[in-house]
């Protein structure tokens, strides 16, 4: 039975694939044994684990599957009650809710204390950078008269992406505005959601170690040019990515995460009208106005006016137009 030159593509792509989704284990799997009785030497060994034996038969068989565009299909995750769900879904004493369908569902936080804490990690080895070279290409914040509720993180389309932290996937399907996104709940009930993939290689219900590679990166949905949107999430309120992660060190800033009130509030955008405002006086034009009546008004001149808005003296004026008088 001959084999085509593009299955053994796919099959190299695969185990290259799988090398770096174990990678994460390399350093956190050195196991100490009792040597056995056969044995002459009787001192204490230290042998290191084979990654593949520390995985469970989903991941092994992580490559089965490669989710694009069709929905990824449900996991029953057989919950009847409360109790259950406490057991099975990570987080859901923080968020009692879990949506397979609706990637955010905003629910305002609850302050009866001041600041609440997220236990991050426990070592060095439970956080992952999700894209393989750390740089921010549009940060958290206001952007395009808009919030921009992640970090844009660079990366080729191709390349690798992982999770950041241990959790249970939510959400992985093809969304208009994010292209292929995968919504990761974590013990802390924080939640990591990774956007703009060209594939998906996980599905709902399904437990995903820090450092698994659950996609590549791409350019899908509402999106310019290749990268990898992150968010971090509360409740659905986000949060700034940067509060918690060291971009160019690729760690976390502290094992322990602590959520006040005030930077849980998402800066409001811009609108554009207030943008063109800034640093400067405007003049709505209403019907009847002219350059020189404009200019009186302000106690301008025309030719200040005209230089200030690239105008020229017989330049016709639109109802609505804002004229830089200052």
């Amino acid at each position: 039975m001959l084999i085509t030159h593009s299955i053994f593509g796919q099959v190299e792509s695969a185990i290259e694939l799988m090398e770096d989704s174990l990678h994460w284990l390399n350093h956190c799997t050195t196991l100490i044994t009792e040597p056995g009785e056969e044995e002459e030497d009787s001192i204490i060994q230290v042998s290191l684990l084979q990654p593949a034996q520390l995985l469970s038969e989903v991941d092994l068989n992580l490559f089965d599957n490669i989710y694009t565009f069709e929905a990824a299909p449900p996991m029953d995750l057989r919950m009847s009650t409360y109790e259950d769900s406490l057991d099975i879904i990570p987080g859901y004493d923080m968020d009692d809710r879990w949506d397979m369908k609706a990637i955010h569902q905003v629910e305002e936080i609850d302050w009866d204390i001041d600041t609440l804490s997220f236990q991050l990690a426990m070592d060095s080895c439970d956080f992952s950078f999700p894209t393989q070279y750390p740089r921010v290409t549009s940060p958290f914040g206001p952007r395009w008269g808009r919030t921009h509720k992640g970090l844009d993180l660079g990366l080729r389309t191709g390349e690798p992406v992982v999770a950041a932290f241990e959790g249970m996937v939510r959400i992985s399907h093809f969304s208009p505005s994010y292209g292929n996104v995968v919504v990761i709940r974590h013990k802390n009930g924080l939640e990591t959601l990774y956007a703009h993939m060209e594939a998906r290689f996980v599905r709902p219900g399904q437990w995903i170690q820090n450092g698994q590679i659950i996609g590549l990166g791409g350019n899908t949905g509402r999106s310019f040019g290749a990268h990898l949107h992150f968010e971090i999430r509360y409740k659905g309120n986000a949060i700034d990515p940067a509060l918690i992660l060291n971009v160019p060190q690729a760690n976390i800033k502290n094992p322990m995460f602590h959520l006040t009130k005030s930077i849980a509030k998402v800066p409001p955008p811009v609108s554009q009208s207030k943008a063109k405002t800034k640093g400067g006086k405007y003049h709505s034009v209403k019907r009847g106005d002219t350059l020189s009546s404009i200019a009186r008004k302000h106690g301008t001149s025309v030719s200040k006016i005209c230089k200030l808005n690239r105008l020229r003296p017989n330049s016709k004026l639109r109802v609505g137009q804002k004229i830089r008088v200052r």
